[in-house]
């Protein structure tokens, strides 16, 4: 992945915070959009732990939040 994905997890985290959204609103977005991601996936995606976000699913992100990433 290149450098700006590994940042991506913390953009997503504060533009979710700053609309005072939840986790949930992004996740359930992300399984309407027919992408298969349960709350602990998310967790470690968004602060990158175990895991880091893929194209399609930022592309998707975006969508969500109408932001792009």
């Amino acid at each position: 992945m290149n450098k700006q994905n590994d940042y991506v997890g913390e953009l997503i985290r504060k533009e979710i915070k700053q609309k005072r959204l939840t986790n949930g609103y992004v996740i359930q977005g992300l399984k309407e959009n027919g992408i298969d991601m349960s709350d602990t996936k998310f967790s470690n995606k968004i602060y990158g732990v175990r895991d880091l976000f893929n194209e399609a699913e930022v592309t998707a992100i975006s969508v969500i939040l109408q932001k792009k990433f």
